[in-house]
């Protein structure tokens, strides 16, 4: 972040910051970072971005360590549409705490509004090396693939998705939805079968798995390694 973009950063924030701190302080908080963090998610929530920027601002000032704080204060950054200001606390996020790997797709999206899809998995791969048994990582990489319709990378990456964490529900069931998509019908139950044995109240894929496998129907059972 250049000089002349951190200071106008700062002067957007300091005025609540300084309203926030006091409240706080007057408050007798023995941690008041977690305080500031709270009351930002707090006002995330009610939709008051800008006093929520304030107070993970005031988080971070007061514990700059937490890659959480910096997380918070992306996704604000974000919902205002300062994508830059997003992407440099999605990085510092990361760079404390890397297992957040919804920070690698945040500043995906911020890449992609900016017109930078390089950028974008470039992030999103990072994501997967800092994360190499975390499914979700290699979920987010596929989702990119999904939308650019590029069905064989996405494909690609659901598996790794599943070789990453084979006890994951939500990649089993992904990976199970391109490979009906791609024509592989009955892998494509299997590995369906497998998501409902690791979360079997899933709605939607009983539903799925019931019209593709009635029963009766004669189909492989389902193996015990996955692919």
């Amino acid at each position: 972040m250049t000089s002349h973009i951190a200071l106008r950063y700062a002067r957007l924030v300091r005025f609540s910051v300084v309203v926030l701190a006091a409240a706080l302080l007057a408050a007798g908080c023995e941690d008041p970072s977690i305080r500031f963090n709270q009351m930002g998610q707090e006002s995330y929530r009610a939709g008051d971005y800008t006093r929520a920027r304030a107070a993970f601002e005031e988080a971070i000032q007061r514990n700059p360590d937490v890659g959480e704080y910096y997380f918070n204060r992306g996704v604000t950054e974000q919902a205002l549409g300062n994508f830059d200001f997003a992407i440099f606390n999605y990085d510092m996020a990361t760079r404390l705490s890397p297992g957040i790997v919804p920070a690698y797709r945040n500043a995906a999206q911020c890449h992609l509004e900016k017109d930078q899809p390089d950028r974008a998995l470039a992030v999103l791969e990072t994501g997967t090396r800092a994360n190499p048994y975390t499914a979700e990582a290699f979920i987010n990489v596929a989702q990119f693939y999904l939308s650019r319709q590029n069905l064989s990378a996405a494909k690609l990456w659901l598996a790794k998705a599943v070789a990453a964490d084979p006890d994951n529900p939500v990649a089993h069931r992904e990976y199970a939805t391109i490979l009906i998509r791609t024509g592989e019908r009955d892998k494509g139950i299997e590995h369906l079968r497998m998501s409902l044995e690791r979360a079997p109240v899933q709605p939607e894929v009983s539903a799925t798995l019931s019209e593709l496998a009635p029963p009766g129907d004669q189909l492989p059972p389902p193996k015990p390694q996955t692919e």
